[in-house]
């Protein structure tokens, strides 16, 4: 773990909103997670891509996060799935339990083929 920083950062693959996040997702940084989900949630943004191959750390605070929007977005009818998860970041996703719930792929192109 380095800085505790994360940015988020929102871009677009064939027309599909993809955010980007670079950083630790930690007890001090699930907040802006948090934030940026339930702002374009609020906007009615129901699929989600989130690209982690930035992210080189995650807890369980962060996982909360995650878990929390996953449940939001799929009683409206949308979805969240990850791209680029690194082995570190799956393995503590493994150990919660939360890769039963949410599907990772290798890069943000297999991601959008699934939604």
């Amino acid at each position: 773990m380095g800085d505790a920083n994360l940015s988020v950062e929102e871009s677009n693959f064939e027309g599909k909103s993809v955010l980007v996040l670079t950083g630790d997702i930690d007890a001090k940084t699930a907040p802006v997670l948090k934030e940026a989900l339930e702002k374009r949630i609020a906007a009615g943004q129901t699929v989600f891509i989130l690209n982690f191959s930035g992210v080189s750390y995650i807890s369980s605070a962060g996982i909360g996060v995650l878990n929390a929007a996953l449940t939001l977005v799929k009683g409206k009818g949308g979805d969240i799935v990850l791209a680029g998860v690194s082995p570190v970041v799956r393995d503590t996703m493994e150990v919660m339990y939360f890769t039963k719930k949410i599907r990772l792929y290798k890069s943000v192109p297999d991601a959008a083929k699934s939604l």
